[in-house]
Parts: C-alpha cells; structure tokens; sequence
C-alpha cells in the first residue's frame, strides 16, 4: 500500500499520471501471471497493442512524473519514477501472492482484454478512475498548494537559472 510522504502531494495531471502508470503497469502483470483471458486468448499481443496505442499517454505520462520528482527531489527525475514503475510491479505481484495466480488471474485476466478493446479516450478518461487517490503515492494537492506550486513554476519559468522546486511544508522523509 502507497505511504505517503509529508510535505509533497501532486497536481492532478500528476495523480493522472500515476494513475496511467499503475494501469499499464497491472496490465502487465496480469500479462505476465495469467498468459491467457478466461476464453483462451494470448494476452500478450493486447497487451503490446495497448502499449503501442497509448505509447504518447505512457510517455507523457513519465514525463510529468519525471518532472514532478525532480523539482521534489533535485536531478533528473529519472530513477525515482524508475522506482515507482519497480513499486507498482512489486505492488500488483504482491496482490497475485497474497491470492494466488489462479484466484488472482480467474478475477483480473480479461482486464488486459478490456482496456485494449477500450476507446481511448474511454481508458485515458475514465478507466484509470479505478484508482483512487488514496492509492497513489503522494496525496492530491489542496488547491492553496497546486496555486503555490504552479506560481513556483512559473517564477523559475520567468527566471532560467533558477532551479524549479516545490515548496515544501513540512520537513521531508526521504521514502524508499
């Protein structure tokens, strides 16, 4: 289960963000686990092809969260959102431990199936509603926050060099 850490909480193009990650990423897992829908059809290639549909989503959606981590924590941004798609794995591998692939898999296969044959925008909009904001990460920013956070931005937008970081409320506990 996401801990959330003090002082740091996203936007909502952030919570949607991770929230496209999670679903891509149980996508995968049950891919891996179950192999095959209820009906006996390979989930790899729906898989594959909801990748490659939503190839510019997953990418945006790295991109906000690359951006996100490094005005949270400095650098790149790159290996903390390394570390969260690590979680989510480990997060949705946890859930076929703790039931069992089979019981896992007879609940879960055919979602993999579902988003492929989805719209678009039926799963960019409403299907990565499945996850509450309570399972993300870092909570939803009150508004008072997101007006700080966005102001930041754009006064270091205003001036280049100065480095772009979140402001911070609390002191911050390094997370894992």
């Amino acid at each position: 289960m996401p801990v959330h850490a003090a002082g740091r909480c996203y936007a909502p193009e952030e919570l949607k963000a991770e929230q496209f990650l999670r679903l891509h990423s149980e996508l995968m897992v049950i891919t891996v686990t179950c192999k095959q829908s209820s009906t006996g059809r390979d989930l790899v290639k729906p898989y594959v092809g909801f990748t490659q549909r939503h190839t510019k989503a997953i990418q945006k959606a790295e991109a906000t969260l690359i951006r996100y981590y490094g005005q949270v924590y400095g650098g790149d941004g790159t290996s903390r959102l390394d570390k969260l798609r690590t979680k989510l794995a480990n997060e949705f591998g946890q859930v076929v431990a703790d039931e069992s692939a089979p019981v896992f898999c007879a609940r879960a296969r055919d979602k993999v199936l579902a988003m492929y044959e989805s719209p678009s925008k039926t799963v960019l909009e409403d299907n990565i509603r499945l996850y509450r904001a309570s399972l993300s990460y870092e909570p939803l920013c009150k508004d008072s926050e997101i007006k700080t956070a966005a102001a930041t931005v754009t006064s270091d937008k205003a001036h280049p060099s100065a480095k772009k970081k979140r402001p911070k409320t609390e002191v911050e506990e390094e997370d894992d």
